[in-house]
């Protein structure tokens, strides 16, 4: 349950924050609220470029809609009549929230290609037609954003109008159950990030207040970008534990007492060859989750293929075995129940499921005067590991 919720802790200290600040705004100095007008577009510039080059499409067009709103709200509707702003800000009511609701449940489909150009169609195209019907039928569009369908005393007290908030009130839901469901960066900071979307167009009078909760949404959208592109390139997506380039680092931190754990499922072609690929993607993450239920005092690693690594910094051999015979006995223990499927070309269908047993190899290494940097460690270890398989598999050898 904790995992779910710390994907929480940055959008929400954020938001947090924008509330914080937005009561002693009106205290500013003009020239320190012009810097603030402009803070979103100079973040929303950076998270736009930082989207490009991971190719985020979705934070992408989620914050070019952030931007746009704010640009109407700024710059527009300060210019134009009564009548007219009342209609442009009941459509950002009624459009920003769909848009970020619709944005979410898409797949990346890339920014620069014909994906990208249609999402942007259908960004701008909407806020167009309203700006441009509000010109010619202004009394007609605003009775229709401004409709009452019921009578109900509490939404009554909402400075919206109904189609609006029932809109906010959805996009809110769908992005509530998307985060519950797939709790990661990215759909934690795009449910904050419409909360906070929606109180930079309730402040519809207050520039300042604006540009505060604007910031707030895209800045947490921009960490939102940049955890995961770290996700990418440290976490491996089979398994979730640590790829290399993170043993790589880990390595580098390591003093001069360690032990590094090398281990191997024991006849992994073979498997794969008699149940197929998906098959060994099963077993690939049930054993890495059997290896992080087990181990401690040590950080596991998937190193590669097969192959798995465990370092202890800080132990002895002699203070890891008990450990690792908790790890191997785990896993050999345990019943691994795959899903079966014809293999023949065109036939997917299931027939049934089975269990399967399913063993490691573990050799171990630590630091001494012969191997004293942590990559001589590793090989050290991956011998003996050849050694445990020479003597059977299913075993611990240092």
């Amino acid at each position: 349950m904790f995992s779910i919720f710390s994907s929480m802790i940055i959008p929400l200290s954020l938001l947090g924050l924008a509330f914080f600040l937005y009561p002693d705004l009106t205290d500013l100095p003009k020239s320190q609220l012009v810097i603030i007008q402009l803070l979103p577009l100079v973040i929303a510039a950076i998270g736009m470029s930082l989207c490009l080059r991971f190719n985020r499409s979705l934070v992408f067009f989620t914050v070019l809609a952030l931007v746009i709103a704010y640009v109407l709200m700024q710059w527009y509707l300060p210019r134009i009549g009564w009548v007219e702003t009342k209609i442009v800000w009941s459509a950002l009511c009624v459009l920003l929230p769909l848009n970020i609701m619709v944005i979410s449940l898409l797949k990346e489909r890339g920014i620069l290609t014909w994906w990208g150009g249609s999402r942007l169609a259908f960004l701008l195209l909407p806020m167009l037609f309203f700006i441009v019907v509000a010109k010619y039928y202004p009394t007609e569009l605003l009775h229709m954003l401004t409709l009452r369908f019921v009578e109900i005393s509490v939404m009554s007290q909402v400075n919206l109008a109904q189609l609006p908030l029932v809109v906010m009130m959805v996009a809110v839901l769908v992005l509530n159950g998307r985060w519950f469901v797939q709790a990661t960066e990215q759909n934690s900071a795009l449910f904050i990030a419409l909360i906070s979307a929606v109180f930079m167009l309730y402040f519809k009078n207050d520039t300042a207040t604006q540009a505060v909760f604007a910031c707030a949404a895209m800045l947490m959208l921009v960490i939102a970008v940049v955890q995961e592109s770290w996700s990418m390139a440290y976490i491996d997506q089979l398994t979730s534990l640590p790829g290399r380039r993170a043993l790589e680092e880990e390595m580098l931190k390591l003093g001069s007492n360690y032990s590094i754990a090398m281990m191997d499922i024991d006849h992994f072609k073979k498997f794969n060859d008699s149940y197929g690929h998906d098959a060994g993607d099963q077993v690939l993450q049930m054993v890495a989750a059997r290896i992080k239920q087990s181990v401690s005092g040590g950080k596991a690693f998937r190193y590669g293929g097969e192959e798995f690594t465990i370092v202890f910094p800080g132990k002895k051999i002699e203070d890891t075995l008990e450990v690792l015979e908790a790890v191997r006995e785990n896993i050999g223990g345990s019943k691994f129940q795959l899903r079966k499927k014809d293999r023949r070309r065109g036939n997917d269908k299931k027939d049934g499921s089975k269990n399967v047993e399913v063993t490691i190899s573990i050799g171990v290494a630590e630091r001494n005067l012969s191997m004293n940097i942590p990559h001589e460690v590793v090989k050290g270890a991956d011998k003996a590991l050849y050694r445990a398989k020479k003597q059977g598999r299913n075993r611990v050898c240092k």
